[in-house]
């Protein structure tokens, strides 16, 4: 899918439901801190939750991953796996049950937050 697709891909995914990962921390294979986006109000509302949240609301219409290329031209919404494994639910795209998290190589929560941070920079003019 060509990234300018995307949006209006992403705007289909919140429209019917779905849930949007943009970030993740994980810490020896586990889901610490997730960036979701989600619909709410006819707007694209953005919040950090843990890993319990997600179990427990992990939407019918699913959870989603924006992977992209390495050249960044182009990319694809990844749907996300949740299964049970012997201790712990577990997210994956790659279609394995491996025992651990795995959101397709999203940044860190961290990460974004900074991006964020950075965008609501009010700054002097020069």
């Amino acid at each position: 899918m060509k990234k300018s697709q995307l949006p209006d891909k992403a705007k289909e995914l919140l429209e019917s439901g779905a849930v949007l990962v943009t970030g993740a921390d994980i810490i020896d294979g586990v889901a610490e801190r997730i960036q979701v986006y989600f619909a709410s109000d006819g707007e694209a509302v953005m919040d950090i939750i843990s890993k319990d949240d997600l179990v427990q609301n992990f939407p019918d219409e699913g959870v989603f991953v924006l992977k992209c290329s390495a050249d960044g031209k182009n990319g694809e919404f990844c749907r996300v796996e949740m299964f049970e494994g012997e201790e712990d639910m577990y997210f994956r795209t790659d279609n394995t049950h491996e025992q651990s998290d795995e959101f397709a190589a999203l940044p860190p929560v961290s990460f974004m937050e900074t991006v964020e941070n950075i965008c609501a920079l009010k700054l002097k003019r020069m």
